[in-house]
C-alpha cells in the first residue's frame, strides 16, 4: 500500500513538475526584458497592396540594460542604424535613447529630445509606452522591447494567442508565439513570433496589419542572430563620433551648447591660417580669459560680429584672449574675412566643426564661449544682434572675475 502511494505521489509531482517547466508569454517576456546588452541586425520587409515589391530596409541595433538601471521611460537605452534602398540610392538613418535623451535622425533632419528640458514628448498622458523613445522607428525590434510586449500581451484581453513551446520552425527548434489581436469584434493585427528555443532571442516576427481590409500591410523582420552586446554604455559622445555630419550640419537644438556652462571647454586639435596645428588638451588651462567665438564666413553677419568681439574686447582693462573657431573647411574662404595675419591676442582656426559638435554647436552661428582662465565655460551668447558688443564686454569680465576665484 505503501509503495502503490509512494507512486502515486510520484507520478503526481512529476506532472505538475512538468507543467511548471512550461514556458509562458509573461516569462518569455521577463527573459527578453532581463537581457543586460545585445546587438543584432535583421531585415525588416513591409509590402502594401498599392506596390508590386516590398520596401526593405537593413536594420542595426545594440542596447544596454545593466540590473543597476534606474529608468522608467525605456526598458533600455539603445541605439538603432538603419538603410533603405531607393531609386536613386541607399539612404538611411539612426536613432538612439538614453538617460532621459532621444534622437532620431532621416533626410537631413537631426530631432533631439531631452526629459529635463520637456518631460512631456517621453510621456504623453502620463503613459511611457506612447513616448518618444517608444514609438521610435523600429525600437519594438529590440529584445528588451519585445520582452515588455509580451509581458503586456500576457495581461490584454484584446491579445488571442496561441504558445508553442517546442515545435520546429523554418528547420530549426523554436518557441512560437501567434495569433491576433480583436478590438470592438474585428481582428486588427495577426502576428506570428518565431523565438530561438534555446535562448528564447526573436529569429522572426511577422505581422499582417487590418488584414483582409484595403489598408492591409504586410511586414515581417527576420533576424540575422542576436549577441550579447559589446559596449558598456551608449552616450553622446559615442552618438558624435559615430554620427558627425547630421550632428554637424543638421542639428538644430541648444539644449547641449546651453549645458557647457559650469564646465571646462573641450579638447581641440585644428590648424591656423599658416597651417600650423593647434591643441588644447581637455582639463587644463588657458593662458588667460578668453572669447571662443564658432563663425563661418558664409554668415551674413560674421563680420560684424568680428568688428563687435575685438572692439569690445579693446575696452576691457584686461587682456582677453579671442579664438576665431570657423566651421569652414577651406583657409582661403576665411583668409578673405580674417586676413593672413591675427591679431595680437588671436588664434584663427578652420575646419572646427569636431570641436563645434563637442561644444554641442548646431547648425547656426554665429556662438560665442566665455571662458575663465582654468577653461571653465562661464557664460555663453548665441547668435548676433546689436547688442552684441555690450554683451561681449560683460560677459568677457565675468569671465576674469571668474578666474580670481569669485
Amino acid at each position: 500500500m505503501r509503495s502503490k502511494f509512494f507512486i502515486i505521489a510520484f507520478t503526481v509531482a512529476a506532472v505538475e513538475g512538468a507543467m511548471a517547466s512550461e514556458p509562458t508569454l509573461e516569462g518569455i517576456g521577463a527573459t527578453l526584458a532581463a537581457m543586460e546588452a545585445c546587438a543584432g541586425r535583421c531585415s525588416y520587409e513591409v509590402l502594401m497592396p498599392s506596390r508590386s515589391e516590398p520596401v526593405s530596409y537593413e536594420v542595426a541595433f545594440e542596447s544596454f540594460a545593466p540590473e543597476a538601471r534606474n529608468d522608467s521611460l525605456a526598458p533600455c537605452d539603445y541605439l538603432i542604424d538603419w538603410s533603405l534602398a531607393t531609386p536613386t540610392g541607399r539612404t538611411g538613418g539612426f536613432s538612439a535613447y538614453f538617460s532621459g535623451e532621444h534622437y532620431r535622425y532621416r533626410e537631413g533632419r537631426l530631432q533631439e529630445y531631452h526629459y529635463s528640458e520637456d518631460p512631456i514628448p517621453f510621456a504623453p498622458r502620463g503613459t511611457a509606452d506612447s513616448g518618444v523613445q517608444s514609438q521610435s522607428q523600429f525600437a519594438d525590434l529590440i529584445p528588451q522591447f519585445l520582452g515588455k510586449h509580451f509581458i503586456n500581451m500576457a495581461s490584454d484581453d484584446s491579445y488571442i494567442y496561441r504558445l508553442s513551446a517546442d515545435t520546429l520552425t523554418d528547420g530549426r527548434r523554436s518557441t512560437v508565439v501567434r495569433g491576433v489581436r480583436r478590438l470592438n469584434g474585428y481582428d486588427c493585427l495577426e502576428y506570428v513570433y518565431v523565438l530561438d528555443y534555446d535562448t528564447k532571442m526573436p529569429r522572426r516576427i511577422s505581422f499582417e496589419n487590418n488584414p483582409g481590409q484595403i489598408s492591409e500591410q504586410s511586414v515581417e523582420a527576420r533576424y540575422d542572430g542576436v549577441e550579447p552586446g559589446l559596449r558598456g554604455a551608449i552616450d553622446q559622445k559615442e552618438l558624435l563620433g559615430r554620427y558627425p555630419e547630421a550632428f554637424g550640419l543638421y542639428r538644430e537644438s541648444t539644449f547641449s551648447l546651453k549645458n557647457l556652462t559650469g564646465r571646462k571647454l573641450p579638447a581641440f586639435n585644428a590648424y591656423d591660417l599658416g597651417r600650423e596645428r593647434r591643441h588644447h588638451a581637455a582639463n587644463t588651462p588657458l593662458d588667460r580669459p578668453t572669447v571662443v567665438a564658432f563663425l563661418e564666413s558664409g554668415v551674413g553677419s560674421t563680420p560684424q560680429v568680428i568688428a563687435s568681439v575685438r572692439d569690445a574686447v579693446a575696452s576691457l582693462p584686461m587682456q582677453v584672449d579671442i579664438v576665431w573657431a570657423f566651421l569652414d573647411k577651406r583657409a582661403d574662404d576665411v583668409i578673405e574675412i580674417m586676413g593672413r595675419e591675427d591679431m595680437s591676442g588671436e588664434t584663427t582656426l578652420v575646419s572646427c566643426g569636431g570641436f563645434a559638435r563637442d561644444c554641442g554647436v548646431g547648425n547656426t552661428t554665429p556662438v560665442l564661449l566665455f571662458c575663465a582662465p582654468d577653461s571653465k565655460v562661464v557664460d555663453l551668447a548665441i547668435g548676433f544682434n546689436k547688442n552684441l558688443g555690450s554683451l561681449v564686454i560683460e560677459k568677457a569680465a565675468l569671465s576674469a572675475t571668474a578666474s580670481a576665484g569669485k
